[in-house]
């Protein structure tokens, strides 16, 4: 993703302090005004800040902006608490402690409460997601079948597809190696929102 302009950086703090100022955003007109440009051009750039996650608009309605990265900075993107590994394979501890923050991009992440977690193991290889991979996953307690979630098993956390069959659970790997998990009792963390990868 491309980082913000020097100018949707400003028309983004406009709109930041007018919501603070007021209890709605400003208008296309209002945002022209301030900077001396179109309507056309106001709606330019406010469309940019939408596509970088950094606001989010109602299609044809005035005032319906919402500023989405809380803590959007000028890359277009907001930090995220890493807090220690998961497993792609065999279940492993859980570390919540926060160790790190980590800068994601915040169309990735919109309004969503998130956590990253460092992959390990290879049990996940055919959804796309490698050991060393970084997952960003929305703190959600519920799933749908198909969903790829982080799933506590007792002390231990595994990232795997999620399947409820009629009497008990389902967690599927994403590598033929790998056999399911079967279980009637786990707490789901989260669902996978994303995957970041350093080369």
């Amino acid at each position: 993703m491309k980082p913000l302009t020097e100018r949707q950086q400003k028309v983004l703090t406009f709109i930041e302090g007018y919501i603070k100022a007021k209890p709605y955003p400003p208008t296309m007109r209002e945002i022209a005004e301030h900077f001396c440009i179109s309507v056309k051009g106001a709606y330019d750039h406010v469309k940019a800040l939408e596509r970088k996650g950094c606001i989010k608009s109602g299609q044809h309605r005035s005032r319906t902006m919402e500023l989405v990265g809380k803590n959007c900075d000028e890359n277009g993107t907001v930090q995220v608490p890493l807090l220690g590994e998961v497993a792609a394979g065999k279940p492993i501890f859980a570390d919540d402690s926060v160790r790190d923050c980590i800068a994601v991009p915040s169309s990735m992440v919109g309004s969503r409460s998130c956590f990253a977690l460092r992959v390990r193991g290879d049990s996940m290889i055919n959804a796309g997601i490698l050991d060393g991979d970084t997952a960003i996953i929305e703190e959600k307690a519920t799933a749908v079948n198909g969903d790829i979630i982080v799933a506590m098993l007792e002390d231990s956390v595994t990232l795997k597809r999620f399947f409820k069959e009629k009497d008990r659970i389902r967690l599927a790997p994403e590598n033929p190696a790998f056999s399911p998990i079967f279980t009637q009792d786990l707490r789901i963390l989260g669902k996978l929102r994303g995957i970041i990868r350093s080369y």
